[in-house]
């Protein structure tokens, strides 16, 4: 009783905080504060400080010497290691992350010492983070590109589209998506007849002001306005998939996209795997520490203006809702396809058949053997790569295996520890073959199955979270978008944990109600008896 005191108290004051948290968010909201998107000066000082000339907040380091020894990072698929080797022989450490956000708290935290990016999302991130500044001397220069398969026909339709741009419309949209007027920065309406049909484009939903997620939970961005111009050209109709920016050049080679986007910059080491348009001057620019940086103010202020820009602003936690939606639908139809796939198998092999029992233990050797994510990967790009199946139904077919070879594994097991004297005395009382597996043998069982069920519906939901590597918009992608926004990796992060945590504890709680309903101990004689002859004059 004291115990359950306790935690009635510990949940108590969680409420109160979380109730005092949101109406300090709410009176936030209410303030004219500056808003974090940069400005125009900012974002003109930090193009000058990517061609070489210092502005902004004084860095930690200004020389390529100062980054001897250091560790720097970039993005997953970035290949610039000689880039940067080239200025910085003797660099420690080379770390790659997902997302934007993921290197910067990586920066701040002190895991890393600069990291590389482009001279527009570095701009962004210098802008709205004061710990960040710009690294002085240029690294190199570059062109965006968007990429195509390699040797497809269609890169010389679309090459031809952007050659009829004219110059002082690229400059005009470059200005509209990296300036600070956010109600233009929306991308015009697909009204043109599309006679040519359809395309898919894959482009990255992190990397603002390139290609993101905008304010209404739609793709944005000056690569995708870019792709429109030339398609209207084309007069063709483009379908925008976002996913993790080492996704995209994935999507285009194994054809589950025509097009791959999200500032993207065309080296020659991506030329031997993919073609280029070639379509607006990029520079490489490395991020590092300022070397004094002004605190944000009290924790509590900074709680609150964290609180307002993850929810509140924008409507951001509608893309929670989002997410939580597309979560669970993954995660209780993998339960039950998974369920029924799994205990199927069970009792195909149940009485020993050989060809059954060789391909069963095989599967579910090859699943478990198996990364979930290079699992999903591989359905996702080889075996379904041609398919027009959703990364959501790829999702659930691949969940599905993995639970149900867990719950083929749990059901083994489980029957394994019911004696085989019960099955002859359900012989001896004229139940059949399957009724006595059903009505004697499983419900003596499932007391040894329900807990690492519940155990596994627990670690099915958190595997969930890998799911952004095969484009889809799950709870820790809506998390990685609202902190691709935000540039605050530390309140999405733990708004995201708690959500898991509610609804692992939401699952939990139904497959209790379910446990308790089937447990065998509430069974009367009837129920255990029926079907069953009791009277021998009959």
């Amino acid at each position: 009783m004291k115990r359950r005191n306790k935690r009635q108290r510990t949940l108590a004051v969680l409420c109160i905080l979380l109730f005092a948290l949101s109406l300090l968010a709410g009176c936030s909201a209410k303030k004219s504060g500056t808003d974090s998107t940069p400005d125009s000066a900012g974002v003109s000082e930090s193009r000058t400080a990517a061609k070489g000339e210092t502005a902004g907040p004084e860095p930690e380091y200004s020389t390529f010497e100062d980054l001897s020894g250091k560790k720097i990072s970039m993005l997953t698929g970035a290949p610039f290691e000689e880039l940067i080797r080239s200025k910085v022989p003797d660099v420690v450490e080379f770390s790659t992350f997902n997302s934007t956000p993921d290197m910067i708290l990586a920066l701040k935290s002190g895991k890393t010492d600069a990291f590389l990016s482009n001279n527009a999302v570095s701009a962004l991130a210098v802008n709205r983070n004061p710990e960040l500044a710009l690294f002085p001397p240029e690294l190199n220069t570059g062109v965006f590109g968007i990429a195509f398969a390699k040797g497809d026909p269609q890169r010389e339709k679309w090459q031809r589209a952007y050659d009829s741009i004219p110059e002082e419309t690229m400059k005009a949209l470059w200005d509209k998506w990296t300036g600070s007027d956010d109600s233009v920065k929306i991308l015009p309406e697909q009204d043109w007849p599309g006679s040519s049909g359809t395309v898919q484009a894959a482009v990255c939903d992190t990397l603002e002001p390139m290609s993101y997620v905008g304010a209404d939970g739609q793709l944005v961005g000056f690569d995708l306005e870019m792709i429109l111009l030339m398609a209207k050209e084309l007069d063709v109709h483009v379908d925008f998939t976002g996913m993790e920016f080492s996704a995209v050049m994935s999507s285009v080679q194994a054809g589950k996209a025509m097009l791959g986007a999200g500032s993207i910059i065309a080296t020659e080491e991506r030329r031997q795997s993919v073609d280029f348009v070639d379509y607006y001057p990029a520079a490489f620019v490395l991020v590092v520490r300022a070397a004094a940086a002004e605190g944000d103010g009290s924790f509590l202020s900074s709680v609150q203006s964290s609180f307002e820009k993850t929810f509140l602003r924008d409507n951001r936690w509608k893309l929670f809702v989002k997410g939580v939606g597309t979560t669970l639908l993954i995660t209780v139809l993998s339960i039950l396809f998974g369920t029924a796939l799994g205990f199927g198998a069970f009792m195909l092999c149940r009485n020993g058949n050989p060809a059954a029992n060789a391909v069963t233990r095989f599967c579910v050797w090859l699943v478990q053997g198996m990364p979930v994510v290079v699992l999903l990967m591989i359905l996702y790009y080889i075996v379904f790569g041609k398919a027009a199946l959703s990364g959501t139904a790829v999702s659930v077919v691949g969940f599905t295996l993995v639970f149900g070879s867990a719950v083929y594994s749990m059901v083994t097991a489980g029957v394994a520890t019911v004696g085989r004297g019960q099955t002859e005395a359900a012989y001896a009382l004229g139940y059949p073959d399957r009724k006595a597996f059903c009505r004697v043998v499983l419900p003596q069982a499932l007391p040894h199955i329900m807990p690492v069920y519940r155990g596994e519906i627990t670690s099915l939901i958190k595997a969930t979270a890998v799911v952004g590597y095969i484009a889809v918009q799950d709870l820790t992608k809506m998390g990685d978008l609202v902190r691709s926004r935000t540039f605050d990796a530390f309140f999405p992060l733990i708004a995201v944990a708690v959500i898991y945590f509610i609804l692992a504890a939401v699952l939990t709680w139904i497959v209790n109600k379910i446990e308790f309903r089937l447990d065998p101990k509430k069974r009367t004689p009837e129920d255990i008896l029926k079907g069953v002859k009791t009277d021998d004059r009959a």
